[in-house]
C-alpha cells in the first residue's frame, strides 16, 4: 500500500490571516489622533516612499525617517516633555498595534484544520524586524508551532524553506495572484496554488475562480472544506525549466 504523500501547507499573513487593509486603516486614524492630519500624511508618504525603496513595507524604516523629518529623532532628556511623550507614543502605536485584533474570521480553526493534515507554516514577505513581531504579537506563531519565515521576496528563498520543510507535496494559500504566480514558476516540487479572495490584491483578480489558482476559496474559512487528498489532487507538478 502507497503511503499518502506528505504535505506542507505554507500560508501568508497579510490579507490571508489577518485583514491588513482594515488594520492599516485603523492604524491611520490611530496616527491622525496622535498627529494630526498634516503629519499624518506625511507619514504614510515616507511609507510609501520606503515601500519602493526597500521592495516590502517598512514600519522601523519609516518611522526612523519620520523622526528624522520632523526632529523627534534628536528628542532626548532636553526636550519638551510633550515631543518625547509623542515620540515614545508614536512607536508605541506602530510596533504594539493589536493585530490580534484583525485576524480573520475562523483563522485558528482553519490553521489547527490543516495541520491536522499536514505541516502548516507562515510564508511571508515582509520587514524582517517589524513582520515577525507583527505575527507574534497576533499569536500566529503559536498557531503554527513556531514554523515562521519571513523574507523580503519570499520567492528567490523558496531552496531554504523546502530544505527546512521536506515536503512530497506543498499547498501555498495566498491573497496576492503574482505571489501564486512568481512561487509557481520556482518551486521545484509539486504544489497547489489557493488564492483567498479576500484584500484589495485579491479583488484586482475579479470575482469568480481565478485561472492562476488551482482551488480559489471566498474566505480563508473555506480551506476547512477540503482533505489532504483534495489539496494535493487539485495541484500539478513543477513547472519544467
Amino acid at each position: 500500500m502507497t503511503a499518502p504523500p506528505r504535505v506542507t501547507f505554507l500560508v501568508d499573513v497579510d490579507n490571508t490571516l489577518i485583514d491588513n487593509d482594515v488594520a492599516k486603516t485603523e492604524i491611520g486614524h490611530r496616527l491622525e489622533a496622535l498627529l494630526g492630519a498634516a503629519e499624518t500624511g506625511r507619514f504614510w508618504r515616507i511609507y510609501e516612499q520606503v515601500r519602493a525603496e526597500a521592495g516590502v513595507v517598512s514600519y522601523p524604516l519609516t518611522l526612523a525617517r519620520f523622526h528624522e523629518e520632523t526632529g523627534l529623532s534628536s528628542a532626548g532628556d532636553e526636550a519638551p516633555a510633550a515631543t518625547r511623550d509623542q515620540r515614545f507614543a508614536l512607536a508605541d502605536l506602530v510596533v504594539a498595534f493589536p493585530y490580534a485584533d484583525f485576524l480573520y474570521p475562523q483563522t485558528a480553526e482553519t490553521l489547527a484544520h490543516l495541520g491536522a493534515l499536514g505541516r502548516v507554516a507562515i510564508l511571508s514577505d515582509g520587514d524582517p524586524t517589524y513582520q515577525p513581531t507583527k505575527i507574534a504579537r497576533a499569536g500566529l506563531d503559536a498557531m503554527v508551532d513556531g514554523f515562521v519565515f519571513v523574507y523580503p521576496h519570499k520567492e528567490l528563498y523558496l531552496r531554504e524553506v523546502t530544505a527546512a520543510l521536506p515536503a512530497d507535496h506543498y499547498v501555498l494559500v495566498e491573497d496576492k495572484p503574482d505571489n501564486l504566480t512568481k512561487v509557481k514558476e520556482r518551486l521545484a516540487a509539486p504544489l497547489t496554488r489557493v488564492l483567498v479572495q479576500q484584500g484589495k490584491y485579491a479583488a484586482a483578480a475579479g470575482p469568480g475562480p481565478w485561472s492562476g489558482a488551482d482551488i480559489t476559496v471566498e474566505r480563508l474559512g473555506g480551506l476547512m472544506g477540503y482533505d489532504a487528498a483534495a489539496f494535493v489532487a487539485a495541484g500539478s507538478p513543477p513547472m519544467d525549466g
